[in-house]
């Protein structure tokens, strides 16, 4: 039985989480097909932060399973008058909407709110706290592509504080068997932030050698009140995948992204195009954003619709 919402991939069990990526990979195979489990419902679609991938794979997935959108703008509505994110939430509830898919700045939001909503309460990205169905699209990704995570070293490259995809990953990895090891700056990797059993470093070079996985995150400078580091020329030069480092990752190592990729600082673009070019099987990047598609097909479809196909 799977939970009414998805905020936390915690609240899932693994085999729930298996369920999920089962069916996505029928939504894929059978991509092209009709499909109506979300026949006559209503799906409120509401985000409060930027977003081109996330917010249009929704968007697909709903259209694809049958369903209608309600798209709410923010910047459009009553927020202008004073309406917040719980009062609005209310309403999307009371006009019809099936289910609400949300991403705010504010991290516990969600939860409060899920707690006065009957209907399935489906996070787009919460703050730096959670983004499960980012997550869950990685972990489908590489299986999709014939990665045993099992015993696997993922290493996680970038701004860990400001994340919420890592904090996703902090259960994913680890509960379908990969080992995850975080690397950043200190003031982008605080101690206290690093959970049980997984690992930390301040230098790049010491663990790329090890990554199975390379996974990079985005330095987000729109999430910090101060700036955090002394300039992105210096993060580039410690903690960037540049031509040189390429020479340290193993011959069969993955490169994986949540997007959008700032060339030129999580990675070059001379490795990027090694990788296109000569391990094009390796980079992941558009991988991940094709199938966020079929992943939230999925969620929808299971929180909503049940089981039968």
């Amino acid at each position: 039985m799977l939970p009414k919402d998805m905020l936390s991939l915690k609240d899932f069990s693994l085999e729930a989480l298996q369920e999920i990526l089962q069916r996505a990979a029928y939504y894929k195979k059978k991509d092209g097909d009709v499909f109506s489990s979300l026949k006559g419902k209503n799906i409120a679609i509401s985000f409060w932060e930027p977003s081109t991938r996330t917010r249009i794979s929704f968007e697909l997935a709903v259209q694809k399973l049958g369903g209608r959108i309600i798209n709410f703008i923010p910047e459009l509505s009553s927020e202008k008058k004073g309406e917040n994110a719980d009062d609005t939430i209310k309403t999307l509830q009371s006009i019809g909407a099936d289910a609400l898919v949300f991403r705010h700045s504010s991290p516990g939001i969600f939860h409060r709110v899920s707690q006065f909503v009957e209907i399935p309460f489906i996070s787009g990205g919460e703050g730096c706290y959670q983004h499960p169905t980012q997550a869950l699209l990685d972990i489908f990704t590489l299986l999709e592509s014939g990665v045993k995570l099992s015993g696997l070293q993922v290493v996680m490259v970038g701004d860990i504080l400001h994340s919420r995809v890592a904090r996703s990953h902090f259960y994913a990895f680890p509960v379908f068997g990969a080992n995850l090891t975080l690397v950043a700056p200190p003031v982008l990797l605080p101690l206290e932030l690093v959970p049980p059993g997984v690992n930390w470093s301040y230098n790049l070079e010491e663990v790329l050698p090890s990554g199975d996985i390379i996974y990079l995150l985005r330095v987000q400078k729109e999430r910090q009140g101060k700036s955090l580091i002394p300039s992105l020329g210096e993060y580039t030069a410690l903690y960037g995948l540049n031509e040189k480092r390429l020479s340290l990752l193993k011959e069969d190592a993955c490169l994986m992204h949540p997007g959008p990729v700032n060339i030129g600082i999580e990675i070059s673009s001379g490795v990027i195009k090694t990788f296109e070019n000569v391990y094009p099987d390796r980079i992941l990047f558009q991988d991940q954003v094709r199938n966020g598609v079929y992943v939230r097909m999925a969620v929808l479809d299971l929180l909503l619709a049940g089981r039968v196909i």
